[in-house]
């Protein structure tokens, strides 16, 4: 059964500690590498997991049995220590949703993320207007409506900072009016300058192409050394998958960018578009 959002950083830190245990030369087992440590397998096992905080010292010691470059090395002490806290907006963002944390925490150690949206602009190229239209229309307290837009311009900040972001939208999504056409015609605006940002790519999915993300949304997110994490929303909540339960989501979304068209034809889409809803 698929987990609630818990501990991110720990998750994604102990997949890709786990992945550089199992690409040592000869590979070494938990029970192996604990026991070099003075460790117990389960204390291992659960730090691999996510299922405990681990710290930049247990880090550095357990790189120096893999024989982690020490560059590499370095950068893995300064994840884990910057975990130690807690979460990333806990303090000046309360009453924020688990599953918005998460999401954040592990959005900061991908490397890529497929958001893939048939009715609606992916959340990290959204504009405050187009957010907030869409979360007051879904009915959101309006006491949390703007702690949720503040996240979510966090967590736009991870554009540019080297993760590959490749943004999938349903055709459909054109037509969906959130906010009136001045909102939507900025919102397309902004989809068309985000492309601009180094790692952003954009494209269209026809509705005439049929492929698995007819289903619904998702987002895959894809890490260093570890393995992929599919997060899925849910109508109040939203749920993580990792390993066999993300396999389906790893392979949807490789069918979705197949049919998905290029950014030329799919620029000329979204134009056509705005030009419509100007009244141009």
């Amino acid at each position: 059964m698929p987990r609630k959002a818990a501990g991110a950083h720990e998750r994604a830190l102990g997949a890709e500690l786990r992945g550089l245990r199992e690409a040592t030369t000869p590979k070494l087992t938990v029970t192996a590498a604990a026991a070099r440590l003075g460790w117990s397998k389960s204390m291992l096992s659960n730090l691999e997991n996510g299922k405990r905080k681990i710290s930049g010292a247990e880090v550095d010691a357990l790189l120096a049995v893999y024989r982690v470059a020490d560059d590499r090395r370095a950068a893995l002490v300064r994840r884990a220590e910057r975990g130690q806290g807690p979460g990333l907006w806990e303090h000046d963002l309360p009453g924020l949703p688990p599953e918005t944390n998460a999401l954040a925490g592990y959005e900061q150690e991908a490397t890529r993320i497929v958001d893939w949206e048939p009715l609606l602009v992916p959340d990290l190229v959204q504009t405050m207007e187009y957010t907030r239209a869409f979360l007051t229309g879904d009915g959101v307290d309006a006491r949390d409506v703007e702690v949720r837009l503040m996240a979510r311009l966090r967590r736009q900040q991870v554009l540019g900072g080297g993760v590959e972001y490749v943004a999938l939208v349903g055709e459909a999504a054109l037509r969906t009016a959130v906010g009136g056409r001045r909102v939507m015609a900025d919102q397309w605006r902004h989809v068309l300058r985000a492309t601009e940002i180094p790692g952003v790519r954009f494209g269209i999915v026809p509705s005439a192409a049929v492929h698995p993300g007819l289903i619904g949304p998702f987002r895959l997110l894809e890490f260093p050394s570890a393995t992929p994490v599919a997060h899925v929303e849910l109508r109040r909540s939203a749920v993580f998958l990792e390993r066999a339960e993300a396999t389906p989501y790893v392979t949807a979304a490789t069918r979705v960018e197949a049919v998905t068209l290029g950014l030329g034809d799919s620029f000329r889409l979204v134009s056509a578009r705005i030009t419509e809803l100007e009244g141009y």
